[in-house]
């Protein structure tokens, strides 16, 4: 059984709390190096980003936000028809200023997240004559958001999700049954416009984590493919931004998308949308971890690219939130949820729940149609306590610690590149002696090692002996904490209800949970941060 020695000021049990997060300064800039994000213009240290999306705010989705509407496009094209433009923008912007407010940014940070994805719908920035709208309305919220997030040391990633004529046919992006982009030349240069002035308006910014250019794109078009559109979009931003990371997305899967190589594209962040609808199926959804894991790990490696996980969601399985929030992390994969808030229940969003009553678009008055949205502030929707508790857990690492065996005083080792079981023979501290220890939402904790990035794993196919090659945390990752009385603590696997114990009657020492209680120094170990 683990046992650990707690040394105050070198180790606190549980993920340590993050210190107060400073404002995104310029040594902040992201740039990628490898399959990684670093800050500095990519010269500094690793940046891991998780976060949420703040779905339903510049672009609205009438299954998740209260639009009253089909769509984006319908409810804009309702009100204006009703009241004009000036007072259905009026109406726009009271909804705007509720849906996410500065507050919602404290609840992010506070979460530990420093990341926010924020999905744009075209018509914030463009006319539907092509004009492009002043900047005083096209960026009176994103540079809002952009302050306010970078004063709480959150990145922001701009994320086109609804591009003129829409492109991919779904209401998300704006426009229900419409996938005109592909086919129309203006629509496609509209959206080229829109770039070239988001690029322009924000080049060198530290806090702009990276240009999102196209939400789940479907091209309909055999002479114009999804890569070839972005190579587009790609080359346009670059003109004028050379720093910011770009965005493409592997939508659906990765033979969707070219390799970088193909085009020379550099400084490119490749997104996934993980989504299984077999939402009721636990096996289905397990096995699609598993598939994306591998995925992942395959095409970091060949096309020496970092992942981004956009969006996903495993509805209403928390263990496999856990596995694949904590599988992420052991790849370097940077995330963000689908979503912060939701109107409706489930684990679609971080804050769900709000039953207040949509607005009637086609027949209540402006002044109606605010009070409404005025109820679908956060503060009107309940706290997604257990998922919120998970995303926590997964926001922030600790800084790897060493473990040493009180029976024998000898480091614990992931033997052969974590290839092998868990052993005390060490005297002295490398990379297969360090461990990450990470406070799981229940109360558990588990250990990612650092000689592989894979977890401790209880594996009771091999009588409990520990070894580090789990991708994500489950059951047999997971051990409870208890605090002895002379102050060390010992850890009970999940596993078998087993404690780990530094056997020393073994041909080496090796680390197993087969014990039934804590019986003195073979279950005692002290921990402290790793050199």
């Amino acid at each position: 059984m683990f046992a650990f020695t707690l040394i105050f000021g070198l180790l606190q049990f549980g993920n340590q709390p993050k210190a107060e997060a400073a404002a995104i300064g310029a040594s902040d800039f992201l740039k990628t190096s490898g399959t990684l994000v670093k800050n500095n213009y990519g010269n500094g240290s690793v940046v891991s980003l998780h976060g949420t999306n703040l779905g339903g705010w510049l672009l609205g989705e009438n299954w998740m936000s209260p639009l009253g509407g089909t769509d984006e496009w319908t409810v804009r094209s309702t009100l204006i028809n009703r009241f004009g433009e000036a007072a259905t923008d009026s109406i726009i912007t009271s909804y705007q200023d509720t849906w996410i407010q500065a507050g919602d940014l404290d609840n992010i940070k506070n979460l530990g997240l420093n990341l926010v994805r924020v999905p744009i719908y075209w018509e914030n920035l463009m006319n539907r004559d092509g004009s492009m709208k002043s900047d005083s309305v096209s960026f009176r919220k994103l540079d809002w958001l952009v302050s306010e997030a970078g004063a709480r040391g959150i990145y922001v990633m701009l994320d086109l999700h609804g591009v003129p004529g829409n492109m991919n046919g779904w209401q998300s992006g704006g426009r229900d049954g419409a996938n005109e982009l592909w086919s129309n030349p203006t629509y496609q240069d509209w959206t080229v416009k829109i770039w070239q002035r988001l690029a322009n308006h924000y080049k060198g910014n530290p806090v702009i984590a990276g240009y999102d250019l196209l939400n789940e794109p479907v091209s309909n078009n055999s002479s114009l493919s999804i890569s070839q559109m972005y190579d587009r979009l790609y080359k346009a931003v670059r003109a004028i931004d050379p720093d910011h990371i770009i965005v493409v997305e592997a939508f659906g899967y990765w033979n969707n998308i070219v390799a970088p190589s193909t085009y020379g594209w550099t400084n490119t962040v490749y997104e996934l949308h993980n989504y299984d609808w077999n939402d009721k199926d636990y096996n289905s959804q397990n096995n699609s971890i598993n598939q994306w894991f591998a995925d992942i790990a395959s095409h970091q490696q060949s096309w020496n690219v970092p992942v981004f996980a956009g969006e996903f969601t495993l509805f209403e399985f928390n263990d496999l939130w856990e596995k694949y929030l904590s599988g992420l992390d052991a790849l370097n994969v940077s995330w963000t949820n689908w979503t912060y808030k939701i109107t409706g229940g489930g684990n679609w969003g971080l804050y769900n729940n709000n039953s207040n009553p949509f607005p009637n678009i086609n027949s209540d008055s402006v002044d109606t149609i605010k009070s409404k949205y005025a109820k679908f502030a956060t503060s009107f929707h309940q706290k997604n306590t257990a998922l919120q508790n998970i995303v926590k857990a997964y926001a922030q690492l600790n800084t790897p610690s060493s473990i040493k065996a009180v029976a024998n005083g000898k480091y614990v080792t992931a033997e052969n590149s974590g290839n092998e079981p868990l052993v005390a023979n060490r005297d002295s501290v490398d990379a297969w002696e360090k461990f990450i220890m990470i406070a799981n939402a229940d109360g558990t904790v588990s250990f990612l090692s650092m000689a592989n990035n894979k977890y401790v794993t209880a594996d009771l196919n091999q009588g409990g002996r520990l070894i580090a090659r789990a991708q994500g945390i489950a059951a047999w990752e997971k051990f409870r904490k208890t605090t002895n009385a002379d102050g060390t603590v010992s850890f009970q696997a999940v596993a078998n209800n087993k404690y780990v114990t530094c056997d020393l009657n073994a041909a080496t020492p090796v680390l197993v949970a087969s014990r039934d209680s804590v019986g003195g120094a073979w279950e005692a170990f002290t921990v402290t941060t790793a050199p």
